[in-house]
């Protein structure tokens, strides 16, 4: 689905957002790409939809090459800015204008999504909040029915309710031969849908790894006083100490933590290594 080897991009400055950067993401995966401001992912799902050129490496999404921008390709992919600018027109002229690019656009669900995130289509896009623009573009994302989604920070400018239908929409309305992925700061807002983490750390992939197999070898929660000294990670909360413990094999209520395991991963990253060093994965 999606392979880069060896992946350098720099800009003009002529640093390096990242060198020799190795990913591999399987189909039909929603995967949270993480990272601390700066550390290049809105530079990276630019790479793999082909807005931006490495200077060095390859990158095959599909089986394209995406900075040859095929009409194959781009059939086949969209991707979501964080910054989203729009012309002036109503939504309904919006979609019936792009939708006809893609083969796979679904108008009966484009309407449920419409109709979903409490939209009008004789909604003029330039005139509606930053909210409802992000939602109809949400909606057309989703109704695209594209075998790959790229999401640059969703969540950004909803509000809690809207937050809520979009994580409802995203479970409802991706098939399970799309593949997703989010770039986000907002882990608890995707927490409940992400199925794959990808963590980018110092122009490297610091970790990729399915939430099952983490969850099976740690464990996420409240950390008793008489465990805190083997804890993996730790920090205070409202109810005490809260982190991640080796898993034991017994079964439990606590559920993982994106956002523990990213505090983890950038502050006790070797800690994390010794337990899940097991996996074949070669990007952990």
């Amino acid at each position: 689905m999606i392979t880069t080897k060896h992946l350098s991009f720099g800009y003009k400055s002529g640093k390096h957002v990242f060198s020799d950067l190795e990913l591999s993401l399987p189909k039909g995966s929603i995967v949270g790409l993480l990272g601390r401001n700066g550390e290049g992912k809105t530079t990276l799902l630019k790479n793999l939809y082909g807005q931006l050129f490495s200077k060095e490496g390859e990158v095959d999404v599909l089986g394209f090459t995406p900075r040859e921008r095929k009409v194959a390709f781009l059939q086949q992919v969209y991707m979501l800015p964080e910054e989203i600018h729009v012309p002036q027109m109503t939504i309904r002229r919006y979609f019936d204008i792009s939708a006809p690019f893609y083969p796979t656009y679904d108008e009966a669900v484009a309407q449920e999504l419409i109709d979903v995130f409490g939209l009008d289509w004789k909604m003029d896009l330039k005139k509606i909040s930053q909210g409802q623009k992000k939602k109809a573009l949400i909606a057309f994302a989703l109704a695209l029915r594209v075998p790959l989604l790229l999401l640059d920070e969703p969540t950004n400018g909803l509000d809690i309710p809207s937050k809520g239908e979009f994580r409802r929409a995203v479970a409802r309305y991706l098939g399970e031969d799309q593949t997703l992925v989010i770039s986000t700061h907002q882990v608890r807002d995707l927490e409940q849908l992400i199925d794959r983490v990808v963590i980018l750390e110092k122009g490297q992939i610091y970790c990729n790894e399915s939430i099952a197999d983490l969850s099976e070898k740690l464990y996420f929660g409240p950390i008793p006083s008489e465990d805190q000294a083997r804890a993996l990670y730790s920090e205070p909360s409202i109810v005490g100490t809260v982190g991640i413990l080796p898993a034991t094999g017994e079964p439990t209520e606590d559920t993982f933590s994106m956002e523990l395991f990213f505090n983890a991963v950038v502050s006790q990253r070797d800690a994390l290594l010794r337990i899940i060093h097991s996996s074949s994965n070669p990007n952990i």
